[in-house]
């Protein structure tokens, strides 16, 4: 072993855990947070969800969440709670949107990196699992993106935690502290996306109790079965007293919808949306945990050699919480890469514990595999450069589209960190050099938000087209919408501060005032060009046209 790695190792063992968790929390802070106005909201989900938070805010109806005046059921409405909440805060903005999937985010990290220590891992490890599942793409995505799933990742992190201190802690006192947390993270994951809330943690701590009792301790841990069970029961709470409260407003239809229809009608196929076959997540799982998936081969290979070696309870429990949920999805009819969101904790849980003890020797590769040394000076020049020469051209992308001071700032420090490091690098000094990575690391992934998809606001953001419309209606017009699509109906909500009445085919309107309609593509204004009405202007929005038409003849 040479005296670089050697000095490197006594260097990470003299940080306490108490520092670690420090570099962390601000690491994930900034990944998350700076910059979160800069990219608009996009697609088709973003506007939906916003929407509906803003009728919530507008309307005060906190009990049945509706999108432009109709019942939206599909899913609980915790997340449409806190949206609405943060309107209430700061305003119908895009920051706002996002603000609470970027707080969620923040404190899920957090509780992995405690999950971690809880687990006996190094403050090192407990870093690198909380850096890598903050960096891998579908987690840091959507930690700045107006949707559910972030919540359901996060309340079931904080699920998975606290029943591992369940069942590590031996004074009841305890336990019932662990206990009560179970049971609110659970009943928070199924307020936020039903059932599947509660069988992602559910099935991973049934087998993984399952296993550790009868194969590795050889004892029947009845307590721990208890405390599952009963959290398993009580988590229905929260969203058995919204049920009731949603029948005694809306009756029996709307009960079925969200029972039913919406969560077992999608599991067994009954109702066609988002089916895909059996093998989606077999490509999907590790494409969206970039740019760490070279890595988790590896990690599995290195947690199952410990089970089985070592009858390792910390391997077994991070393998059941990757797997059995994984095989659960993978029988569902309906599917979606946002699904196996919650799993990603596992994985990196994974793959940083094996990265920390490679990193520290705890795991020795044999001598002829041994390259640590030689892996490190190459990934440490890679990364470099790239830093560096991804700075320079963030700052030139800045420049032609003509975005927001916080993409040049961000751009710069990339520069800059990237020169640090290397100038760390050239003089031996680790410390700085690793500080360096992290600084450079940390505003690479807010410099992809606040310029690569800022700089696709002007093709994606749904900005142009709705304040096109309030100009209208700020001049005295009747603006209606036609066959609305949800992206259009939860837009006009959000951006518009109103609910927009619909038209109908063939309706009559009061003679000698306009009405505008909004309307989607070519196909579809063809009824209202027979009725007499005319194109006013056209938006493209990605590859989808959205027109406005008047009834002036």
């Amino acid at each position: 072993m040479t005296a670089a790695v050697e000095k490197f190792r006594v260097l990470i063992g003299n940080i306490s855990p108490r520092r670690y968790f420090f570099l962390a929390a601000v690491f994930v802070f900034i990944v998350f947070f700076i910059g979160l106005g800069s990219r608009h909201l996009s697609g088709g989900d973003e506007p939906r969800v916003a929407g509906i938070a803003a009728e919530t805010a507008l309307l005060g109806n906190w009990l049945e969440p509706g999108l432009n005046g109709r019942p939206f059921l599909e899913k609980p409405p915790l997340y449409f709670w806190a949206d609405a909440l943060s309107f209430n805060l700061f305003g119908h903005t895009d920051f706002a949107a996002k603000f609470p999937s970027a707080v969620a985010s923040f404190f899920g990290v957090l509780a992995i990196f405690a999950l971690a220590r809880g687990m006996g891992m190094s403050g090192l490890g407990a870093m690198l699992s909380s850096v890598m599942l903050a960096t891998s793409a579908q987690y840091w995505r959507y930690s700045r993106k107006c949707m559910i799933d972030i919540f359901l990742a996060v309340f079931i992190a904080f699920a998975m935690w606290a029943f591992w201190e369940i069942c590590r802690s031996e004074k009841l006192k305890n336990k019932l502290g662990w206990y009560l947390l179970f049971c609110l993270a659970l009943g928070g994951a199924v307020f936020s996306k039903s059932f599947v809330g509660l069988a992602i943690p559910s099935s991973a701590l049934f087998f993984w109790l399952a296993i550790d009792d009868f194969y590795i301790k050889k004892k029947f841990s009845w307590q721990s079965w208890f405390f599952l069970f009963s959290g398993a029961a009580l988590s229905f709470i929260p969203i058995a007293t919204w049920v009731f409260l949603l029948y005694l407003h809306s009756g029996y239809d709307a009960v079925y919808t969200v029972v039913w229809t919406n969560n077992f009608g999608r599991f067994f196929g009954f109702h066609a949306e988002h089916v895909s076959p059996f093998y989606y997540y077999f490509l999907k799982l590790p494409e969206q945990l970039q740019p760490w998936t070279v890595l988790l081969p590896f990690a599995i290979w290195f947690h199952v050699r410990r089970f089985w070696k070592e009858k390792s309870s910390m391997s077994l429990f991070m393998l059941c919480w990757l797997f059995i949920p994984y095989l659960m999805l993978t029988m569902s009819a309906g599917k979606r890469q946002v699904y196996v969101l919650p799993l990603y904790a596992a994985e990196t849980l994974m793959i940083g514990s094996m990265v920390a003890d490679l990193l520290t020797g705890k795991f020795k590769l044999p001598e002829k595999f041994d390259y640590v040394n030689l892996a490190v000076k190459i990934l440490s020049s890679v990364l470099c450069i790239a830093m560096i020469g991804a700075g320079i051209a963030f700052f030139i992308v800045g420049l032609v589209v003509k975005l927001s001071v916080m993409a040049y700032v961000s751009s710069m420090i990339m520069l800059v960190a990237g020169l640090w490091m290397l100038a760390a690098m050239l003089r031996g000094q680790v410390r700085r050099a690793s500080f360096a990575f992290l600084v450079g690391l940390a505003f690479t992934y807010v410099s992809i938000d606040t310029v690569i998809f800022a700089a696709q606001n002007g093709r994606k953001s749904y900005h142009p087209l709705f304040d096109y419309c309030e100009n209208l209606l700020n001049k005295g017009n009747d603006l209606r919408l036609y066959r609305p699509i949800e992206r259009i109906s939860g837009g006009a909500v959000f951006y518009l501060d109103r609910k927009l009445p619909e038209y109908r085919d063939g309706e009559k309107l009061a003679p000698g005032k306009t009405v505008y309609l909004l309307c989607g593509d070519d196909e579809d204004i063809k009824p209202l060009l027979a009725a007499g009405f005319k194109k006013v202007k056209r938006f493209k929005i990605r590859r989808d046209y959205y027109w406005v038409l008047n009834n002036e003849g």
